[in-house]
């Protein structure tokens, strides 16, 4: 597991950091030929990574010292004693930087938070915490409070992209209220990064407005996908599982316009306690309705957010859905529909699924337990959620 976050030492700022936005480089491959870098700002936010030892070249705006001088207290250490630009020092959490991460640093430097980890098999952007959907089990509750300043700082993250960078995902809350800064962001995406993979994670309701729909598709991202969560067969669970009356109208409504624009959709079914007995009949709605969609992910709970408080509604043991998990892929890949499973260890899924079992938990909120180290396919399993606390499943167990 990784942290994201960690304090720094400020003993070293000569000013207040000047943009709030920096692309981690390292002294010896500054990567200012980027092309990549400087859309918008034509000097690019570089920050200057050193370790123990290392001299600082000039000309950063930004310079960042890990290692064990990082800590210690005293001068700024070899080669930053009167260099120009700010020297942060960082502590243990953060020793994993490295050239093509992203961070954000605030005005007075006291915290580092990583928004992009370029080692990461998944990245994502948060871009709002405001949503129309109140879910039983959301894993990010949502806040009405005025945050359009995370589509701004998404707009820095996506500029400073290291040329490698294949895919990102954007979520929420519910990224397509705020319909004209989503679209500029998705512009913006294919002027700087027009390479790049996007899955926009959306509860779908925006769709059924046919304006917005067209909207979405004129932008022309070559490789973009809706996730969609649909959780039943028919409107009444949905809605109560969604916390929202006629959601699943809208929902199924978006779903329609998009493919009728050649827009790609996943559909996207977190399994709860509500879920299990339906599986099997919206695997049948979804094979006889949508059999257009690219992909179903079946995923997994992540107990936490208001999974937590509403544990006894929704917490289900995946080792007594195993059968309805089957029967659900079975029918879906029997329509010809790709399915994935997210967020499952292998030790509790039926083996006939393990092709199917995708390592979909993201870096930082990924571990093993200690049970884990002697299983056989430890590997090729996703592990579990740190954020789930102890609320796992009983059966998990080393695989011989």
């Amino acid at each position: 597991m990784l942290k994201l976050t960690g304090r720094a030492d400020t003993s070293g700022l000569t000013e207040p950091v000047a943009d709030d936005v920096w692309r981690v480089c390292l002294p010896d491959a500054p990567g200012t030929a980027d092309s990549r870098v400087g859309a918008e700002d034509p000097d690019g936010s570089l920050a200057c990574l050193l370790r123990d030892g290392q001299t600082a070249p000039p000309g950063y705006g930004l310079y960042l010292k890990t290692g064990d001088e990082a800590v210690m207290a005293g001068p700024l250490g070899p080669g930053l004693s009167g260099m120009p630009g700010s020297v942060l020092r960082l502590g243990p959490d953060l020793a994993h930087l490295e050239a093509g991460d992203i961070i954000h640093v605030p005005e007075d430097g006291r915290r580092v938070t990583v928004l992009w980890k370029n080692s990461a098999r998944h990245n994502g952007l948060l871009l709002t915490e405001q949503c129309d959907n109140y879910c039983l089990m959301c894993s990010q509750p949502p806040k009405d409070r005025e945050d359009s300043w995370l589509f701004d700082r998404a707009r820095k993250v996506i500029s400073l992209l290291p040329e490698g960078a294949r895919a990102i995902s954007l979520t929420g809350g519910e990224p397509t209220l705020h319909a004209d800064a989503l679209i500029g962001l998705l512009e913006h995406c294919k002027l700087v990064a027009p390479g790049l993979s996007v899955h926009l994670l959306s509860n779908g309701r925006r769709f059924a407005d046919p304006e917005f729909t067209r909207r979405y598709a004129a932008v022309g991202l070559a490789d973009i996908m809706a996730g969609i969560p649909v959780y039943a067969p028919e409107p009444g669970l949905h809605d109560f599982i969604v916390q929202a009356a006629g959601a699943f109208d809208e929902t199924i409504h978006g779903i329609l316009n998009l493919a009728s624009l050649g827009q790609a959709v996943e559909i996207r079914v977190v399994v709860q306690r509500h879920t299990v007995p339906v599986l099997a009949g919206l695997a049948t709605f979804i094979a006889r309705n949508l059999p257009f969609v690219a992909q179903v992910a079946l995923m997994g709970l992540e107990m936490t957010g208001l999974a937590r408080p509403n544990s006894s509604l929704v917490w289900a043991d995946p080792a007594d859905y195993q059968g309805e998990l089957a029967e659900a892929v079975d029918i879906l890949t029997t329509a010809g529909i790709t399915t994935r499973i997210y967020n499952h260890q292998l030790c509790v899924l039926d083996r006939r699924l393990w092709s199917y079992a995708v390592r979909s938990i993201s870096d930082w909120k990924n571990d093993y337990l200690d049970i884990c180290r002697s299983c056989s396919v430890r590997d090729a399993c996703g592990g579990v959620f740190t954020t789930s606390g102890n609320r796992l499943s009983q059966y998990l167990r080393p695989v011989s």
